[in-house]
């Protein structure tokens, strides 16, 4: 038990899941950019969750989440804020779970997720559910390892280190 507990709070494993994550949001998030409104704003109308009256929200969150993505991507590739980052990325798979649900359960429906337009353009929510459920425990592995392997924090003055730890 130990020794898997040491395991799970591996710095290395921590730093391993940084850079798989990492590179799936980045691929998942750079053909968003060739157009936002297409990949990302359309794709959130499709899932007629979120509202558009009286304020666009679902307008709203296509546009702001390929660049959330990016940065956490980004976050998690150079190990900066590392934990903010990962737990960014955690309540986002957890959001994008819901909805998920929501839309399969509730709405009877079934329709392209949007995930991974530049790779798998043509994957459904009922199969890009299960890579949001697997991300969210690596997420919380790498908010619970200790974070030094190989981690941009080093770089900081000692008094920084540690008042940023529990985000970096």
């Amino acid at each position: 038990m130990v020794k898997l507990r040491g395991f799970i709070r591996s710095d290395k494993l921590a730093f391993a899941l940084r850079l798989l994550l990492g590179a799936m949001i980045l691929v998942a998030t750079i053909p968003k950019f060739t157009d936002i409104e297409k990949y990302s704003v359309y794709m959130i109308y499709s899932y007629h969750v979120f509202p558009m009256y009286p304020i666009n929200i679902a307008r709203f969150l296509g546009l702001v989440a390929p660049y959330l993505e990016l940065l956490i991507a980004l976050g998690l590739l150079s190990g900066v804020l590392t934990r903010l980052s990962a737990a960014g990325w955690g309540i986002m798979s957890f959001v994008y779970f819901l909805t998920k649900l929501h839309i399969i359960f509730i709405q009877g429906r079934i329709v392209p997720c949007g995930c991974f337009p530049g790779v798998l353009p043509d994957m459904l929510v009922t199969q890009s559910i299960w890579i949001d459920a697997v991300t969210m425990p690596l997420c919380a592995q790498i908010i619970l390892a200790k974070g030094e392997f190989l981690n941009a924090r080093a770089l900081l003055p000692r008094r920084w280190k540690e008042k940023l730890r529990p985000i970096w």
